[in-house]
């Protein structure tokens, strides 16, 4: 079961949804998240610890006990998934985690830690009225009141960011920087500083993570599979390019990409 909430309207420019996901033993244990360019929240509800995984060949997981934070990611990350799970997480907007949990999310670029680092205790008392609460929608409506909680006083979104990040989603596979920072009116150098501040990536490196995005989107719906095509019209050079994105991304090729489902076209099973 995968329960998606759309946040309030206060949270919504910061925070994309909320969700609630419970399930059995997969015949898989281990997993590839690809990467979002977004910053998420885990918590799981079931496991007594977020498994994380370094390297492929690394046999032995990070064992990160209690919630934890998602940085921005550019890459592939590798999780672990033994066993039952019951976890409820968050997923941001581009640059919408740092106006909730502070700068210091720009420092977790491709990197998974402790939300008890950010929060304190906090953190875990959210845990616990979690795990003792009776039904998803209860979990839902748990978290995204302590999200509300913790927006009052937050600093509000980069004007010029949220400008940029509405030009590039127009369209991800005409994603290019210059005309959009000449627009902004803000100099090269500026531009790069104030959007890296707000989203954790450059503006380069976002654009193709969302270029890289809207392909396996279309992969996942069963699209196009005819190599050069996908590549033209994701906006890549050619399909030599396309494959070397997949291959920085995702860490394989685009014919070996095959996610768990659909619905969740960034997990794909090892």
């Amino acid at each position: 079961m995968l329960l998606r909430h759309t946040p309030s309207l206060p949270l919504q420019p910061f925070v994309d949804c909320i969700w609630f996901s419970e399930r059995g033993p997969l015949p898989h244990t281990r997993e590839r998240s690809l990467p979002t360019g977004c910053a998420d929240i885990v918590i799981p509800l079931l496991q007594d610890a977020v498994l994380r995984y370094d390297r492929l060949e690394e046999a032995t997981a990070r064992r990160l006990r209690g919630a934890v934070i998602q940085g921005p990611q550019d890459r592939f990350t590798l999780r672990g998934t033994e066993g039952p799970s019951r976890v409820v997480g968050v997923h941001f907007r581009p640059g919408g985690a740092a106006a909730l949990l502070g700068p210091a999310v720009g420092e977790l670029v491709n990197r998974t830690e402790l939300l008890e680092d950010l929060w304190g205790a906090a953190a875990r008392e959210l845990r616990e009225r979690l795990q003792a609460c009776g039904s998803p929608a209860e979990a839902l409506a748990i978290v995204e009141a302590q999200l509300l909680q913790r927006l009052r006083g937050a600093r509000p979104l980069d004007a010029m960011v949220i400008f940029a990040l509405r030009q590039f989603r127009r369209d991800p596979s005409a994603c290019t920087v210059e005309p959009v920072q000449r627009a902004s009116g803000c100099s090269p150098q500026q531009f790069i500083r104030r959007f890296h501040g707000e989203v954790g990536l450059t503006p380069k490196r976002y654009g193709r993570v969302l270029r890289f995005n809207a392909v396996i989107e279309g992969l996942a719906a069963g699209g196009e599979r005819d190599w050069a095509q996908v590549a033209l019209a994701g906006g890549f050079y050619d399909q030599a390019h396309l494959v070397h994105e997949f291959r920085e991304m995702a860490g394989l090729t685009p014919g070996a990409y095959r996610p768990v489902s659909a619905q969740m076209p960034t997990h794909v099973a090892l």
